[in-house]
């Protein structure tokens, strides 16, 4: 016995000088790492994995980007390839990352897990949402000609693209075109109240506001706002009902 006690205790003493190793970086986990899917607002869908604390692997415009976290005020945020992704609890913002930018300056797009629950449009009066106009609405039917069948017109419109009867729509508008509903799985419009018709050449314009909203198909939620002028022909000797009729001649909607 006493030969090997001899040799347990060099080995005792060796161990008991070597120096600590340094700490090194967590190796990334075998287990497999579930990739989550984001719907944008532009339609693009988004995946992202996260295989560790600092990581974040995205997919996005048939490429895959290998990002790594950076500094935030809130939320995780990771940069990498040109591509900055914002994470803030479920949602994130998918931004261009210019050379010589440590935070992105383009405003990026939200993208959101898809989700299947009717879209409501803004309050009136907030961003993105029709003029807080509390006039009460008049409930005749509304005068031929005037700003408030322009409104119908409008109303009718959307009515007819909303059931996908887009021909008809299109008769409703100056271009013959209806609205394209590419990539849309629901829309829907709210028409608010006409402003002042105004005269120009023998013709009469009026601009009503137009907020449309729904779900692309991806899931993710569509908003847009601005507005729908129409024109038609003052009331003077020798026009026809046809002339006399408004018709939409262009729509402006923006996110």
């Amino acid at each position: 016995m006493r030969p090997l006690l001899l040799c347990l205790a060099p080995l005792a003493l060796a161990a008991c000088s070597r120096p600590a190793a340094p700490p090194s970086d967590p190796e990334p986990s075998s287990a497999t790492v579930a990739w989550i899917t984001y719907a944008c607002e532009d339609g693009r869908t988004v995946k992202a994995e996260y295989p560790d604390s600092r990581t974040a692997h995205v997919q996005v415009d048939g490429e895959t980007y290998a990002l790594k976290v950076a500094v935030s005020g809130s939320g995780a945020r990771y940069v990498g390839d040109g591509l900055q992704w914002w994470t803030k609890g479920p949602e994130g913002m998918l931004a261009p990352l210019k050379d010589g930018e440590k935070i992105a300056a383009a405003p990026g797009v939200r993208c959101a897990p898809p989700s299947d629950k009717p879209v409501a449009p803004p309050a009136p009066g907030t961003p993105g949402g029709l003029p807080d106009d509390r006039t009460p609405l008049d409930e005749r039917p509304a005068k031929a000609g005037s700003a408030q069948a322009a409104a119908t017109v409008v109303e009718t419109y959307y009515a007819l693209v909303e059931s996908g009867r887009a021909a008809e729509a299109a008769k409703l508008r100056a271009d013959g075109l209806a609205e394209d509903t590419t990539g849309l799985k629901t829309m829907s419009a709210n028409v608010g109240a006409p402003g002042a018709v105004e005269g120009a050449a023998g013709s009469l314009y009026v601009d009503v506001p137009v907020v449309v909203y729904g779900r692309r198909e991806n899931g993710a939620e569509y908003h847009r706002a601005g507005k729908a002028t129409l024109k038609r022909v003052n009331d003077v000797p020798g026009s026809t009902p046809e002339q006399r009729a408004w018709r939409i001649v262009k729509i402006e909607l923006k996110p």
